[in-house]
């Protein structure tokens, strides 16, 4: 329960990080829906994720290992690589990515401090890491794709309100929790002003 309050804290904070953006999409030049979804569908993995994680550890006898900064450079490193091959800005991508990143482990952490004060249910994993990967490998090429086709309307002055338009869209669909809401803002939050 105090992830939860503490994910619905931090959905307001990182609201408050789009300025004074309405969500309206009321001529909005692209639609972002698309790339939102995408994020979202990038941060449905965390779930997997976190379980795999916690199977994993719970089988060892060890605490559940979140980051993996071999792992998070080799994205960073991809990502920005396959950025630049679509004609965008590199540092732009990596902050994207991070975000990407930042957000999955905000789902991770929560779930496995949920999971360790046995509130229910306990996981079982769909699905182990390597399995997982090569999905949000996809995800991260289908990002890019929708970044540089989407590009003006990122780097419009209205993006902030455009794409909060778009992510509120995206948490409708989904149905997603106060958790995934607040990672999901957290993974939108760099995409604007490349």
């Amino acid at each position: 329960m105090k992830a939860m309050t503490v994910a619905a804290a931090t959905a307001m904070v990182l609201l408050a990080g789009f300025g004074n953006a309405a969500p309206s999409t009321a001529n909005q030049p692209e639609s972002l829906n698309h790339l939102t979804d995408l994020l979202a569908a990038r941060l449905a993995t965390a779930d997997t994720v976190a379980a795999a994680k916690w199977a994993t550890a719970t089988r060892d006898g060890t605490d559940p290992v979140i980051d993996d900064p071999a792992r998070e450079a080799q994205i960073g490193d991809a990502m920005a690589t396959l950025g630049t091959a679509h004609g965008l800005p590199e540092t732009w991508v990596r902050q994207v990515f991070q975000g990407q990143i930042d957000a999955n482990k905000i789902v991770q952490h929560s779930l496995i401090l949920e999971w360790r004060h046995n509130i229910p249910p306990t996981p079982t994993p769909a699905m182990d890491l390597t399995t997982v990967r090569p999905i949000i490998d996809q995800l991260n090429t289908e990002i890019i794709t929708e970044m540089a086709d989407t590009r003006a309307a990122l780097t419009s002055p209205d993006c902030p309100t455009h794409l909060l338009a778009s992510v509120m869209t995206t948490i409708t669909t989904h149905h997603s929790d106060p958790l995934h809401q607040a990672a999901l803002m957290r993974a939108a939050t760099p995409l604007c002003g490349a």
